[in-house]
């Protein structure tokens, strides 16, 4: 336009009438340096901007930062942009964020404002997740008793999204002393209970991700003698029905070879094969495992791959950039401080940078791209509550940051919005119930919301923007647990999703895609679990 020879190429000055000066330069800035520089709200400005301009890489850059930064009151400011093409990815993680944190949400000021349309296609959808039924219809009557205007066969079509038939009595005194808002007919509600009256359908919430257990210590069929345990599940959905019981739908993948195993690590690089490693299978020093295990979906046996430098048990696995990391652990009853990684494409361990101290029974996670190593026991058996910043490419690999305000082992530790969180396991007074969260930005930690039971030696991960806890076993009682505890950053809380298929401790878990478990040869077998009440 300025140098073609058009006629704003004769001028002093070019018009541009259809974009402000704000917008104008913050495109021409990100287009010489590809930096945003802006906070959350000049994010969602900037992200309509790169929108109504066409600026794909902007866009992307501002979708990125705005996903990662998700609030209650910042999913309601993006509701304006729910429909606009080329946000879907934003939007379907705002839709989850908001689907998981209603409660929340309906604290928000702005909540009022949210469209009648979209509050009812999150209260009627399966995939909602809340503590209880009760939740759903609190934040139903807040909207209403904001919104007095509402028409009456707009607030029925409203309420009926809530799933009055699956509520407890208790649930259901509390919603009748509650009542509606004043402006709508009496008998309404009655209504919405009477045409409830027949049990409503749960709710049942099947995740994008694969959720699998290998392993552990467990029970004989009888109760009666502990065995090591070859299963190897996968959880298909979670399911929630009438009075808060929560069922867990399983299915098999192929077994572990016999005997099986237990204090073992597992991990999958791509997303599409499992690797476990390393372990115990029996309960004495000798039996400790140097084997390595691989399994995909085009698989129907596991196979053998080459096995560690050393055997170990009691240890983390973990992938960074591409290969498996076998940290520490103990053999034949001595604690550990070497480090072993495994390249897949030359099916190889190979030795790496050792940790700074020997210690078993710890906990290890990713986050950012950075590898970090939590707890554990020393080689005198002391429990540790180092936190250590584990980077493989220094001949010093270990730094040492803020220690966790109790020592624990045989714990859990994952990565989860930008945090490291370590829940349970065992300490100077026993079973520990405890829970912190570490932010690297500031090196401090924060304590939060303890777990509901003890789980020494569960198993974690992080599915669906949730920390989960399952299995382990309690240090006062010895009785091994089989439920599943989930930490909901947003909400502030551990909720009980349901059970195992059996009582297990000392096992990993893993995240998997979806059509890899899919994808299966044997035949799935479905396996229903629920704790009682």
């Amino acid at each position: 336009m300025l140098l073609s020879g058009m006629k704003e190429s004769q001028g002093r000055k070019v018009s541009l009438r259809t974009i402000s000066a704000q917008d104008l330069q913050l495109l021409v800035s990100f287009a010489y340096s590809g930096v945003v520089r802006a906070r959350w709200p000049g994010l969602l400005r900037a992200a309509q901007a790169a929108l109504q301009y066409q600026s794909t890489s902007c866009l992307a850059l501002c979708q990125r930062a705005l996903a990662h930064g998700l609030s209650p009151a910042r999913c309601l400011a993006l509701f304006p942009m729910a429909g606009a093409p080329g946000l879907e990815r934003l939007w379907s993680k705002a839709r989850h964020y908001l689907l998981t944190h209603l409660p929340a949400v309906a604290l928000c000021p702005n909540f009022p404002s949210l469209p009648a349309a979209h509050l009812a296609e999150l209260l009627d959808s399966d995939e909602l997740h809340v503590q209880e039924e009760l939740e759903a219809f609190v934040a139903a009557r807040r909207w209403l008793a904001a919104n007095p205007e509402t028409q009456e066969s707009e607030a029925k079509a409203l309420l009926r999204c809530v799933r009055f038939g699956r509520m407890s009595t208790r649930e259901l005194r509390r919603v009748q002393v509650a009542g509606l808002p004043p402006f709508l007919p009496l008998d309404l509600l009655h209504q919405l209970l009477v045409e409830a009256e027949v049990p409503g359908q749960g709710r049942r919430r099947e995740p994008n991700q694969a959720l699998v257990v290998i392993g552990g210590d467990g029970l004989r069929s009888d109760m009666a003698v502990r065995k090591p345990t070859r299963g190897v599940w996968w959880a298909r959905a979670f399911c929630c029905g009438v009075g808060l019981v929560r069922t867990v739908e399983w299915g098999r993948l192929p077994t572990l070879p016999a005997p099986g195993r237990f204090r073992h690590g597992a991990s999958s690089i791509s997303g599409n094969e499992l690797y476990v490693c390393g372990g115990q299978d029996f309960y004495s020093h000798s039996n400790t495992l140097a084997s390595t295990l691989r399994w995909d979906s085009s698989q129907e046996e596991w196979e053998e791959k080459a096995p560690l430098c050393q055997a170990r048990s009691f240890f983390p696995l973990v992938t960074l950039d591409g290969q498996l990391y076998a940290l520490g652990g103990r053999n034949n009853g001595v604690a550990l401080n070497s480090v072993e990684t495994y390249n897949p494409e030359l099916n190889v361990w190979r030795p790496a940078p050792e940790l700074p101290a020997p210690c078993f029974a710890h906990a290890a996670a990713v986050l950012e791209g950075q590898l970090y190593v939590s707890g554990g026991c020393n080689e005198n058996s002391q429990y540790l509550a180092t936190l250590l910043h584990y980077d493989p490419k220094l001949e010093n690999s270990g730094m040492f940051l803020s220690p966790m305000g109790v020592p624990r082992a045989g714990h859990v530790m994952a990565a989860l919005g930008g945090r490291l969180y370590v829940a349970g396991g065992l300490g100077e007074t026993g079973d520990l119930l405890s829970f912190e969260a570490y932010e690297p930005r500031t090196d401090s930690w924060t304590h939060l919301t303890p777990l509901p039971s003890p789980h020494v030696g569960a198993a974690s991960a992080v599915l669906q923007g949730e920390l989960l806890v399952l299995g382990g076993y309690s240090h006062r009682s010895y009785a091994i647990s089989h439920l599943i505890h989930a930490y909901c950053p947003g909400l502030g809380r551990w909720l009980c999703l349901g059970t195992l298929p059996k009582p297990r401790a000392e096992m990993p878990a893993c995240i998997l895609a979806l059509p890899t478990v899919q994808k299966i040869a044997l035949s799935p077998t479905l396996h229903k679990t629920k704790p009682a009440g």
